[in-house]
């Protein structure tokens, strides 16, 4: 069986993401996400929406970078990280 191209998902460059929000209790938090964006300027954006899904509160920001030891992902893939030490 062969699948055309149109069939796969959209390849995207994987990111780590350390967005910033402020809790309920208006103290400031951190969540670590990892993201599928199709570019280095995409990648704050995505991990942003994806960092607002999991956040209790507004997310204020987010830093991103490249995950170099991953290879190709899917486009708006989005998942939760542990906090990086």
């Amino acid at each position: 069986m062969v699948l055309s191209p149109a069939c796969r998902p959209e390849q995207g460059t994987p990111y780590r993401c350390s967005c910033t929000f402020v809790t309920d209790f208006d103290d400031d938090s951190r969540l670590d996400v990892e993201v599928c964006a199709p570019s280095d300027a995409r990648a704050e954006g995505v991990g942003r929406g994806c960092a607002q899904t999991h956040a209790p509160g507004p997310v204020s920001g987010c830093t991103c970078g490249g995950a170099p030891d991953r290879g190709p992902c899917e486009l708006g893939a989005c998942r939760v990280t542990p906090a990086a030490p």
